[in-house]
């Protein structure tokens, strides 16, 4: 086949499917000729160029360029073509006596606008959420004001050796035993606390702490509990006033999530904005920095001048990669908020009462994808333990192989029939929604008061 006529078929091709776009003006500035969509930004063919929005006023720049040579570019310019963004070389042909103008599609503007209209969405719908969170958490209050005012606290007496003289009927309801048999019972074996937290000494008036507990049908509760000293003229017995929380973590979880997804969202917004004006400052001007200077040494026969502006060349094409580099880091995820032996430990930090045990075995690091939707699904967990087990031992077991990935997160808490979740609990749901979407497998075993174990696999990471 004639070479000619392939390359014609070729840019014919390129033409159509508006890969380039190509345009010819005389040298009195009149649109002479219009090939492909992608030059449709540009007047009719017969009225000046300098019509266009995009050219108005550059008909001394356009005269210059005819004298001396050289061409203009003009990078990332938004044209009247749905939007999208182009860059625009015209060259004179001093052969052909007319302007040759060339436009192509510009990508990585087209691909910054995708992001930063996905995060707007993103943005609008997380306000969204975190409007419709504000109401329900509202409503949750107001609803557990009503029940905590219309409901009694535990209330305990106890001796320096901790045994019970007193429990009133919310304490006897609670544990499931009558208010008599409850007299002389251990308080550690009623309510066992990790770290002792009941050794108090005389002076521990307004001493208080929360633990979880397990009422008479093994449902998961957080107390608060206030202890105060009665003195020695109550036989140095001690009074301790416990008052359900639960609703109250509940809530605080649920705000310290929200929380949390909108400063993650804050930040990725302003991380993709930061790139975006790298991009649209410091590239475009390194860009623009390095066609002077190649258009400079042209112009110049000055050898010593030729080899500084190679080195000027060199700089800039230096500063260009990193520059473009360093957008490349902004849009990428911080990977210390996907730690998971971080995650754990914070978990273990806030709350000393339930032991953590972890087991890592990792022979080589997980994917930034895979390690992302692990610490999505161990937090994710973790606030249901701390939420609905009242568990005192968790253990964390990550494993990683070149087949593949497997978290485990089990506990020892009050447990559940996965088959028939509590009503208005999606946590288990969202986690396996989130788990399948990544193609990934979660698999909860559980009963009631047999503790939970939660396994998320993922293979050929």
């Amino acid at each position: 086949m004639d070479m000619s006529l392939t390359g014609s078929i070729i840019a014919d091709e390129a033409l159509a499917r508006g890969q380039i776009g190509l345009a010819v003006a005389d040298e009195r500035l009149f649109v002479r000729q219009r090939f492909g969509p992608l030059s449709a930004w540009l007047p009719r063919v017969g009225t000046p160029v300098c019509d266009s929005p995009l050219l108005v006023h550059m008909e001394a720049a356009l005269a210059r360029l005819r004298e001396k040579g050289g061409e203009i570019v003009l990078p990332s310019m938004r044209a009247a073509l749905e939007g999208r963004r182009v860059t625009i070389s015209i060259g004179w042909s001093a052969r052909a006596q007319s302007y040759l103008i060339v436009t192509t599609p510009d990508h990585g503007s087209e691909q910054i606008d995708r992001l930063l209209a996905s995060d707007r969405r993103e943005k609008q719908l997380l306000q969204q959420q975190a409007d419709a969170a504000a109401a329900r958490l509202k409503v949750a209050d107001a609803l557990y004001r009503d029940i905590v005012e219309s409901s009694g606290n535990l209330v305990l007496r106890f001796t320096p050796d901790f045994r019970l003289v007193f429990a009133n009927r919310a304490a006897a309801a609670f544990l499931g035993k009558p208010q008599d048999a409850l007299i002389g019972e251990a308080l550690d074996g009623l309510f066992p606390a990790q770290g002792a937290p009941w050794r108090l000494g005389r002076g521990a008036e307004g001493r208080s702490f929360e633990m979880s507990a397990r009422d008479a049908k093994g449902r998961a509760f957080w107390l608060s509990w206030d202890i105060r000293f009665l003195g020695p003229e109550a036989g140095g017995e001690f009074q301790a006033v416990a008052r359900d929380v639960t609703a109250e973590r509940r809530l605080r979880v649920e705000r310290e999530k929200a929380q949390e997804e909108a400063r993650a969202a804050a930040v990725a917004h302003e991380r993709l904005r930061i790139a975006h004006d790298l991009h649209d400052t410091l590239v475009r001007s390194i860009v623009t920095m390095i066609a002077e200077a190649r258009l400079i040494a042209k112009k110049t026969s000055d050898p010593e001048a030729k080899k500084a502006l190679a080195e000027v060349d060199a700089h800039a094409r230096q500063g260009l990669w990193e520059a473009r580099e360093a957008i490349a880091q902004m849009r990428e995820t911080r990977r210390e908020d996907a730690d998971l032996r971080a995650i754990a430990l914070a978990f273990q930090a806030r709350w000393p009462d339930v032991a953590v045990t972890l087991d890592f075995a990792a022979e080589r690091p997980l994917a930034a994808q895979t390690e992302s939707l692990f610490a999505a699904i161990l937090r994710e967990a973790l606030r249901n333990v701390e939420l609905h087990s009242g568990a005192k031992n968790v253990r964390v077991a990550l494993q990683v192989n070149d087949a593949g990935a497997e978290l485990i997160v089990e506990d020892d808490g009050a447990g559940f029939d996965p088959a028939a979740p509590a009503l208005g609990h999606f946590g288990v749901l969202g986690m396996r929604e989130r788990a399948s979407l990544a193609g990934a497998t979660l698999e909860v075993e559980s009963a009631p008061g047999e503790g939970a174990r939660l396994t998320l696999q993922i293979f050929g990471v």
